[in-house]
């Protein structure tokens, strides 16, 4: 069975921009690996990596109510996505969205606290690099 990890917290704790360190630490780790940027916003991005290890991962920093979750998830997984990294909130309609995927995928709820301004930045790269552990990649 293929994996998801939600990556799950309040609002502004430091989800998405934990997740845009993973895609540039996989970006890094893995330079043969070709990434499909399908969305790259100010704020939020959605990408693809293609034949890294032999699998292709979803990364989708998106995770507020109301946002691209709710379609995104669902094109990862017709892709078909080996790997889903995606953030979403301890309740509500974006935990449901990450349940649909139950069916096909064993979802992984990592849970992001809030931390102080001034130990955001290397919390951040340490749940990044974290979750790429717990990938396996």
């Amino acid at each position: 069975m293929s994996d998801l990890y939600a990556l799950q917290g309040k609002a502004s704790c430091g989800k998405s921009v934990t997740l845009k360190n993973v895609i540039q630490l996989l970006t890094n780790k893995y330079p043969k690996a070709t990434v499909n940027i399908l969305v790259n916003g100010n704020t939020d991005q959605k990408v693809v990596f293609a034949n890294l290890k032999g699998l292709t991962v979803g990364i989708e920093t998106q995770g507020d109510p109301l946002s691209r979750l709710q379609d995104s998830l669902p094109d990862f997984m017709k892709m078909p996505c080996d790997i889903i990294f995606c953030a979403c909130r301890t309740r509500g309609m974006t935990v449901e969205w990450v349940k649909l995927l139950s069916n096909k995928y064993s979802i992984h709820f990592v849970p992001k606290a809030r931390v102080s301004v001034n130990q955001q930045k290397v919390a951040n790269l340490s749940a990044a690099n974290a979750l790429i552990n717990l990938a396996g990649l």
